[in-house]
């Protein structure tokens, strides 16, 4: 069965506590989640975003049969990308853009200060643009130090920009506030007081109500409400859209440079 990871990604100083790693394997029903876990508890985890990043690609790359979902923007706006295909785009990411504040300020740069949005953005209504102040790091971090080894090594293919290859790992782009808007379940859920676990717990008994998520066992159940900053209840919904993607859609060259965001739980 073909394995399922949700990860709710992070370019932050202590990334390792923050990326989170949901697991299961694909169904045409609900979802069983087999595992959750911050990139921290990796095999190789840590901390610091360049090794738990690593642990990361690892992770994803561990079994051929797997598709991951990986909430952060795959690309920039087309008149941005700079390359033919989005393969040389991902491959050159680190050398046009040295660090994360030269990637915020060059794009901001290049449109004049205008935070423009891929086709992607604009149709599925993504909350920030990939070079965004809230999401910039994590746009930096997941092109060029996720995504950018794997294709360079061709351990990995990212869809819709690739094309998918039997015995390989499909990576997609996931977004969780997407999903939860299109469900109408959008509370304040990131926080530490009883208010926002109560949001968590709504969400989540909403997503095993509608028949995406089988419920968890007490632990782990415990854990996706007492996770304060709701990126574990994030990574299970990242799973759930990608259990439900249709990887068989046809693409244009817009989607091939700037991606798609899989989300629908429909």
């Amino acid at each position: 069965m073909t394995r399922i990871l949700g990860i709710d990604f992070s370019g932050a100083q202590d990334a390792g506590r923050k990326i989170w790693i949901a697991e299961g394997r694909r169904t045409d029903g609900p979802l069983e989640i087999d595992d959750c876990r911050p990139a921290l508890e990796l095999p190789g985890g840590s901390r610091l975003p360049q090794i738990a990043v690593t642990a990361l690609a690892r992770h994803i790359a561990a079994e051929p049969d797997t598709i991951a979902g990986c909430d952060f923007p795959f690309s920039l706006p087309i008149d941005l990308v700079g390359t033919k295909d989005w393969r040389s785009f991902a491959i050159a990411f680190r050398r046009r853009f040295v660090d994360p504040l030269s990637f915020h300020d060059l794009c901001h740069q290049a449109t004049g200060g205008i935070e423009t949005k891929r086709r992607t953005d604009r149709e599925d209504k993504t909350p920030f643009n990939s070079f965004n102040l809230r999401l910039y790091r994590q746009t930096w971090w997941g092109i060029g130090h996720l995504l950018a080894p794997l294709v360079a090594d061709d351990t990995a293919r990212v869809w819709p920009q690739m094309m998918r290859v039997e015995g390989k790992p499909t990576i997609v782009e996931v977004c969780a506030a997407c999903s939860l808007i299109r469900l109408d379940c959008y509370p304040s859920y990131k926080g530490r007081t009883k208010k926002h676990r109560d949001a968590r717990q709504r969400i989540l008994d909403l997503l095993i109500a509608r028949g995406f998520l089988v419920a968890p066992k007490r632990g782990l159940r415990s854990m996706l409400l007492d996770n304060q900053g709701g990126d574990a209840l994030d990574a299970v919904i990242g799973a759930i859209a990608v259990n439900r993607s249709n990887l068989d859609a046809k693409r244009d060259r817009i989607d091939r440079l700037e991606g798609r965001v899989f989300f629908d739980l429909g």
